[in-house]
Parts: C-alpha cells; sequence; structure tokens
C-alpha cells in the first residue's frame, strides 16, 4: 500500500513495509540504521542521535556537489516501537532550528502500526506550525518539500528489503 496526501498544513505519506514496527523504528532512531535517510549522496561525516525528549538526531545530507547541508530534528516525543515526533531540521543546518523556539519548525510524526506477519504500516506526517501563515505553507511548499518528503520515505522500504536492519 502506498498512499501521498497533501493539505493546507500538512503532507502524509503511508507506507506498507515488509518488516517488524521493532526493525522500522530503529531504522528512524539508530545512527547505524539512518543512513537510509541520505538519499544519493554519500558522506563520512558521523550520524549522531542523543534519543531523547529534547535530544536531537543530525546528519549531513548531500544532494550533489553543490548543494548539501546538515538536517535531522529534535525529539518531542518517543514511544517506542509505534510513534516517533520530531521538529524537523538542525541547528546550524536545513530546515535551520533554534532550540529555544521548537515550534518554529516542521513537525514530523513517524506513527508505525503491527500489521502482522511481520508487516508494518508507517504513516508519516510532516506538519506545519500552526501561526504559519498561508503565504509561508506556500512558500515551504514551493521548495519541493512534498517531493523532497515522498522521495526520503521512500528510500527506507528498499533499504529494509536489503537486510541491513
Amino acid at each position: 500500500m502506498s498512499t501521498n496526501t497533501s493539505t493546507d498544513r500538512g503532507i502524509t505519506v503511508v507506507r506498507r513495509l515488509n518488516a517488524p514496527r521493532e526493525v522500522v523504528f530503529r531504522a528512524w532512531t539508530e545512527p547505524e540504521h539512518l543512513g537510509w535517510f541520505l538519499g544519493p549522496g554519500h558522506t563520512d561525516r558521523p550520524i549522531t542521535v542523543d534519543l531523547r525528549v529534547g535530544g536531537q538526531w543530525r546528519l549531513h545530507m548531500v544532494e550533489n556537489e553543490e548543494r548539501h547541508y546538515m538536517t535531522g530534528g529534535i525529539y518531542r516525543e518517543i514511544s517506542p516501537p509505534e510513534r516517533l515526533v520530531f521538529t524537523w531540521g538542525a541547528v546550524d543546518g536545513w530546515p535551520l532550528l533554534d532550540p529555544a523556539r521548537p515550534d518554529d519548525g516542521l513537525v514530523a510524526t513517524i506513527s508505525l502500526a503491527d500489521m502482522g506477519g511481520g508487516v508494518t504500516e508507517m504513516t508519516c506526517h510532516l506538519g506545519f506550525p500552526d501561526h504559519f501563515t498561508d503565504e509561508q505553507v506556500r512558500d515551504w511548499l514551493a521548495l519541493g518539500v512534498r517531493g523532497g518528503w515522498t522521495d526520503t520515505v521512500d528510500r527506507l522500504a528498499p533499504y529494509l528489503a536489503g537486510e541491513h536492519a
């Protein structure tokens, strides 16, 4: 199953993965597994994870030779193995985050449902803050966030199929 939806205030991507939700949760939270997030680029910089509410995960995203940046998130909720919520971005990266103002960033919510037989339904929602104006939301969407978020989420299934988890 593959679903993408967009609303005025967020983007939701739903995927069924042939992996238990504990494995999918680890793919989102353990540095040795977060490499799937990187996409086409390669980096020698370490991926870091401070898995606690208020902690950060960080990685160096390389899109091409001209565009690369730190990204990641600041954890808001951690409920293994069913839910993970983080403000998306990095203090010195993209999207730019101010740890003193976590409500100013886009919020990613990853929900994992056990469908039985080792299958997990993963719902990934990227929500815009309530205080964003319609123009700010349009500006973010114009940056290609919908396609980038979907492309990133779509890299997880092949990673899991490669038995890297």
